[in-house]
């Protein structure tokens, strides 16, 4: 007997199944399977990982401290057979008390793509609109459009270096006013220009969402790269009920691994939806622990920071002699680049043959301009990157 299962899916399932969502990462695909692959076909050494955003310094050594320490009084193992916390109350109370708001105000989950997955799912109903900049993170419309939400996009300008301008604000507030959307969605800083939106044109835009009942979302995930770590547009949170920010420990606080993010905003029934939606235990407590000891060591963000703007400052500096490339300023540890005589599906191509991995941008906005988005490394790894781009710079040049 044929059975057609899809025929049993719900309308928000049947609906996300024919949205093809571009995005950084393939789920179908193991990144392990393909760096294998790469390595075998090109007989290389070493790969080189220039796609995720991660932070090449690592982690804070008070992590590593916890752990040992962990291991040699042989608590690890004796803890694992345990559940964890599941109001996670010790880290909210920490995270609270960084960035002066209260710990009922906060929901912590398993990295921020399960925060959007919550936002979506106790926001959205079918053919509700949502508005954004683009280019930006690719989930923000992956997880809206699978609700069945309806998107509105402005296109921010390539000749600004997709920077904010008056004209792009008083655009975008066209944009509220015209459609009053149920959702914002913002990154800030931008992934993946790594540019940032100024305090003062955030406000206006959430200013304005709140009085037409329109809820702005602001993803600060890589907001340790460009300011200090209390530092944040959650401050006004008291007064903009419709206000929500992101945050994640896996970009300058280098804890990829262990899938944490959360969430702050002051209304208790935004927090009240978002537990009911969240699972019973997201989290392990080890990752919990970890994520609290992180937060203590304030001289690894600063240092983080610090080394990532000089070898930013470096690497720009070098790639801005190639002439047939073209780089996006940014402020933090990823940035936009393209080659002006090849695809990025070549450019991606030639650069896998010397061990180096990028993000392809087959993301709306800016699918069609050719964009890789790159990862700053440390200072060999930048030096290699640049060296094998001039080499790929100098034979077009011949060529041509």
């Amino acid at each position: 007997m044929l059975v057609k299962t899809n025929k049993s899916f719900n309308q928000f399932t049947r609906h996300a199944l024919l949205e093809k969502v571009g995005g950084y990462v393939n789920k179908s695909k193991s990144l392990e399977e393909e760096i294998v692959r790469l390595r075998n076909r090109n007989n290389l050494n070493r790969i080189y990982r220039f796609d995720l955003g991660e932070n090449v310094d690592g982690f804070s050594p008070m992590v590593n401290d916890f752990l040992e320490n962990l291991y040699k009084n042989e608590i690890l193992f004796s803890k694992l057979n345990e559940y964890p916390d599941i109001t996670h109350l010790s880290l909210r109370k920490r995270l609270g008390a960084i960035f002066n708001i209260p710990r009922q105000n906060i929901v912590i989950s398993a990295g921020l793509d399960s925060i959007l997955d919550l936002i979506t799912r106790a926001f959205f109903e079918y053919r509700d609109v949502f508005l954004m900049p683009v280019p930006n993170f690719f989930l923000f419309e992956s997880y809206s459009e699978r609700m069945g939400a309806t998107p509105v996009f402005l296109r921010l300008n390539e000749d600004d270096n997709f920077i904010w301008t008056e004209n792009t604000i008083e655009k975008f507030k066209d944009l509220i006013v015209k459609f009053r959307p149920k959702i914002i969605w913002l990154s800030n800083p931008n992934n993946p220009t790594g540019q940032i939106i100024p305090e003062e044109t955030l406000l206006e835009i959430i200013d304005l969402a709140s009085a037409y009942n329109i809820y702005v979302v602001v993803d600060e995930a890589y907001h340790e790269f460009v300011g200090t770590p209390n530092d944040s547009i959650v401050k006004y949170s008291q007064k903009y009920y419709n206000l929500m920010v992101l945050r994640t420990f896996s970009k300058a606080l280098g804890l990829a691994g262990i899938r944490l993010g959360y969430l702050m905003c002051s209304d208790n029934n935004i927090i009240e939806a978002l537990l009911m939606h969240r699972h019973h235990f997201p989290l392990t407590q080890m990752s919990i622990n970890i994520a609290r000891i992180a937060t203590k060591d304030l001289s690894f963000i600063l240092k983080t920071q610090k080394n990532t703007n000089e070898r930013r400052k470096i690497l720009f500096e070098n790639l801005v002699k190639l002439k047939t490339f073209k780089y996006i300023p940014s402020l933090t540890n990823i940035f936009m680049l393209k080659n002006k005589l090849l695809s990025a599906t070549e450019l991606d191509k030639k650069l896998k043959q010397f061990g180096i991995v990028t993000s392809h941008l087959n993301i709306t906005g800016i699918a069609q301009d050719d964009y890789l988005r790159i990862t700053v490394r440390n200072e060999d790894d930048n030096l290699y990157f640049f060296k094998i781009c001039s080499k790929i710079n100098d034979e077009l040049l011949t060529q041509s």
